[in-house]
C-alpha cells in the first residue's frame, strides 16, 4: 500500500509542472491490406517516374511513340491518387544519418523498355494483390489497373518497336474456370451468361452483314463468346436446363457501325467482369480479372482509346492533357 507521506510527494511533483517522460509515438505496423495498398502505389509510382524520365531523355522516338509515353505516366499518376497515394504517418521526419546520400530518389533517365518492364512488374504485382485482398472493391480497383497498365504496355511496344515482357502476354482461350468463383450468386452467373451470349449473337449478326478483316474479326469474337457463355453455363450447372437464361436470340442496334457495336459489347463485359472480382472470394477472382483485361485489350483493338481505369464506369472521364 503506498504511504500517505508517498502520495503526498508524489501530487508536490504533479504540482510542480513535472511529469513522467513517454515515448515518442511511433509509426504503426501496416496490415495485411495496407502493405497490398502500398505495394500497388509503389508500383505504379515506378512507371509514372520511368515514363517521365524517358519523356526526358529518350532520343529518336517519334511524336507518336512520345505521346504513349507521356499518357502512360499521366495514368500511372491518376492510378496512384485512386489507390490512396504515399503513405503519411503524420510524425515528423527523421534527422538524417551521416550515412545519407544527396542523390535522388526517383531515376532521371529511362528506356522505353524500362518502363515496359516497370509496367509488366507492377501489373504482375497487383495481379497477385486482387486474389489476396479480403476488400472485395479495392480488388475491383486493381483488376481496373491492371487492364490499364497491360493495354498500355501494347500501346507503348507496338509504338517504340520494344518487345513485350513475356509476363504481360495474357493467356489466350476460353479463360472461364471450371468451378464457379467462391461468393458469385446464380443471379450473378446467370447475368454474365447471358451477357457472353448476347455479346456472341451480336457479333454473328454484324459477321454475317461485313465481309474482309471486319467479318473476320467479328466471327472470331462470336465463336470465343458463345464458347464462353456455353462454359459459365456448364460451370454454373444450367447448361440447357430451366435455369439456363440464354436466348434464341437478341436485340441487335442496326444503326451504330459495327465497331463502335463491338467496343460497347467488349466494354461492358470488361465491366461486368470488373464487378464479379469485387463479389468473388479471395483465391478465385483471377480468372474474372483475365476476362476483364481481356475484354479490355479487345475493345482497344476495336478502336475504343486506351482508358485509365476500364472496366469502373464511375472513373470514366477523361485525363487531364499532359504538360
Amino acid at each position: 500500500m503506498v504511504s500517505i507521506v508517498t502520495s503526498l510527494a508524489l501530487l508536490a511533483v504533479a504540482g510542480c509542472g513535472l511529469r513522467l517522460e513517454t515515448p515518442p509515438p511511433t509509426e504503426p505496423v501496416p496490415d495485411a491490406q495496407e502493405t497490398l495498398r502500398r505495394s500497388a502505389v509503389d508500383g505504379a509510382l515506378l512507371v509514372g517516374d520511368l515514363a517521365e524520365a524517358a519523356v526526358a531523355t529518350s532520343s529518336g522516338l517519334d511524336p507518336t511513340a512520345l505521346a504513349t509515353l507521356t499518357e502512360t505516366g499521366t495514368f500511372a499518376d491518376l492510378h496512384v491518387t485512386q489507390l490512396g497515394g504515399v503513405y503519411d504517418s503524420g510524425l515528423p521526419e527523421p534527422e538524417p544519418t551521416a550515412s545519407a546520400t544527396d542523390e535522388p530518389t526517383t531515376p532521371t533517365a529511362a528506356t522505353p523498355a524500362e518502363v515496359l518492364d516497370a509496367l509488366a512488374a507492377s501489373s504482375a504485382s497487383m495481379r497477385e494483390g486482387i486474389d489476396q485482398t479480403e476488400d472485395g472493391p479495392f480488388a475491383r480497383l486493381l483488376t481496373s489497373i491492371v487492364s490499364s497498365q497491360d493495354t498500355s504496355a501494347r500501346q507503348l511496344a507496338a509504338t517504340t518497336g520494344t518487345p513485350l515482357p513475356e509476363s504481360l502476354v495474357l493467356p489466350t482461350g476460353l479463360l472461364v474456370p471450371e468451378t464457379t468463383p467462391s461468393g458469385l450468386t446464380a443471379t450473378d452467373l446467370a447475368t454474365i451468361i447471358e451477357a457472353e451470349d448476347a455479346a456472341g449473337y451480336a457479333f454473328e449478326v454484324r459477321a454475317a452483314l461485313s465481309d474482309g478483316d471486319v467479318r473476320a474479326a467479328a466471327l472470331d469474337r462470336a465463336v470465343l463468346h458463345r464458347a464462353r457463355a456455353e462454359a459459365w453455363a456448364q460451370a454454373a450447372g444450367t447448361a440447357g436446363g430451366a435455369q439456363d437464361p440464354r436466348r434464341v436470340a437478341y436485340s441487335v442496334p442496326a444503326d451504330i457501325p459495327t465497331a463502335e457495336l463491338a467496343v460497347q459489347l467488349e466494354s461492358s463485359l470488361a465491366e461486368s467482369y470488373a464487378a464479379l472480382t469485387a463479389e468473388a472470394g479471395t483465391g478465385t477472382r483471377l480468372p474474372l480479372a483475365d476476362l476483364s483485361t481481356e475484354a479490355s485489350l479487345a475493345a482497344v483493338a476495336w478502336g475504343a482509346p486506351l482508358g485509365t481505369f476500364p472496366g469502373l464506369p464511375e472513373q470514366s472521364t477523361t485525363p487531364p492533357a499532359a504538360g
